[in-house]
């Protein structure tokens, strides 16, 4: 897998990760430091523990490392140049470390408390116990089933629509930066690439540019384009095609050169390739792996959207003849289904005879004397036979208008899916040239 890489620093020169030493105590010994977990192009993350709490937790340090040195605990810049840019980027790892503390979803990582010292500035973030998707996917003895990515997919979406909803963008999201705890659900972490105001679809951030080969879109690659929801979703499609497929996608960069050169997408579809997953779950996949942003799936509520209609198609099919004269079918289908239900007798309910207990019979002349208890009980009789008929009719009429209603429903859906599918195969023609026009604008 690519490590993290920094691109479109002018004036900057990489220089090897320098982490605290195990022992390392912060704000003023609140925390300790265990040991180190893992580097990125703007910090380092640290495994430590909250002596006041006696618990362990997360803690990453601001420390952009293609223009600082540590000397000690204290961290510098390399050149006096540099000074500004680095005294922004702590601003910015402040200000959106308090954006990532309002964020309440359980799939997405907590941030308890962020303050400044040595130098640069620090994040509190909660210890995920389990494995991230990385280790699982490299791993041969652990494999996921269709329903756990399902599941996985759906709550990582739900968590990108809080996060962007709040007008952030998570700018990081690969197999490494998905969690997944001891019961399977996923965490979202790492948002040390995050950028505020994605309503705003800034282009003033090319010079704090994070990419992954194979996980990153083509506009992260390229200074000055515009960043929205459809970027990290382009990240979160290719996480997933690597979660499936088992094989990482070709990076975006890759992939529009060879469409340039009027090869193939070296980027293989899902569909079509993996039977045991639903091809409308893949299609969605494939959708937001689009190059160009204007072609792929534009929202984390989109995408569900695409899931959810999906799964609604799954309740109850009833299949149309592909044919002209569609209604004439569905008439048909709904005269089948009156004969049946009409044909089918109604029962009438039959209700217990109690025999009535002999009376003496007084006589008023020559008219014999019924008691009063046995007419009631015989009116009540009869007024409960003619309510359970009643009830079986209407039942009776429910199923029918049940049935009636399932087939015009299933038949407005295939009218849908007929209509998707033109839709798409309309869009796919014009794919390759949209592509080009982008990259030739892009590159100009």
């Amino acid at each position: 897998m690519e490590e993290t890489r920094i691109i479109d620093f002018d004036d900057a020169t990489p220089v090897p990760t320098q982490a605290l030493p195990a022992g390392t105590l912060l704000h003023d010994g609140k925390f300790g430091i265990l040991s180190q977990v893992g580097s990125g192009g703007f910090g380092i993350t640290y495994l430590a523990k909250d002596n006041y709490l006696d618990r362990s937790v997360v803690i990453k340090e601001c420390f952009p490392e293609a223009f600082c040195f540590r000397f000690g605990t204290q961290v510098s810049v390399n050149a006096p140049r540099l000074e500004a840019q680095y005294k922004m980027t702590v601003e910015m790892f402040m200000r959106e470390a308090r954006s990532i503390a309002k964020l309440r979803h359980p799939n997405v990582v907590t941030a308890h408390q962020v303050f400044e010292e040595n130098g640069t500035a620090y994040m509190v973030l909660d210890l995920i116990e389990g494995r991230d998707l990385a280790d699982i996917i490299e791993s041969d003895e652990e494999d996921l089933s269709p329903r756990q990515v399902h599941e996985i997919l759906v709550k990582v979406l739900d968590a990108m629509s809080v996060v962007h909803g709040n007008d952030l963008l998570h700018r990081d999201i690969s197999p490494d930066n998905i969690l997944l705890d001891r019961w399977g659900s996923p965490t979202l972490i790492d948002f040390g690439a995050a950028r505020e105001e994605a309503s705003k679809k800034t282009k003033a951030v090319s010079s704090m540019l994070v990419v992954k080969d194979g996980y990153s879109p083509h506009e992260f690659y390229i200074s000055g384009t515009t960043h929205g929801p459809f970027s990290d979703l382009y990240a979160l499609g290719a996480t997933m095609y690597h979660l499936i497929s088992g094989e990482a996608p070709a990076d975006s960069q890759t992939r529009v050169a060879a469409l340039t050169n009027n090869e193939a997408d070296p980027c293989v579809p899902l569909v079509g390739r993996f039977p045991q997953y639903e091809e409308a779950f893949l299609a969605a996949i494939d959708l937001a792996m689009r190059l160009a942003p204007k072609e792929r799936i534009q929202s984390a509520a989109e995408w569900m959207g695409l899931i959810e209609q999906e799964e609604r198609k799954k309740v109850a099919t009833v299949k149309i003849p592909d044919k002209p004269g569609l209604g004439k079918t569905i008439s048909e289908l709904i005269e089948e289904t009156n004969k049946h239900v009409l044909s089918t007798p109604i029962e009438p309910a039959v209700v217990e005879q109690k025999p009535i207990p002999k009376t003496r019979e007084t006589s008023r002349g020559n008219a014999p004397f019924t008691p009063e208890w046995i007419e009631e009980f015989n009116r009540e009789t009869r007024e409960k036979a003619e309510a359970e008929r009643a009830a079986a009719e209407a039942a009776a009429k429910a199923a029918r208008d049940a049935a009636i209603a399932a087939i015009k429903e299933e038949a407005r859906l295939a009218r849908e899916e007929e209509a998707r599918k033109r839709r798409e195969q309309e869009q796919a023609a014009h794919q390759s040239r949209n592509i080009l026009d982008w990259v030739s604008r892009k590159s100009g």
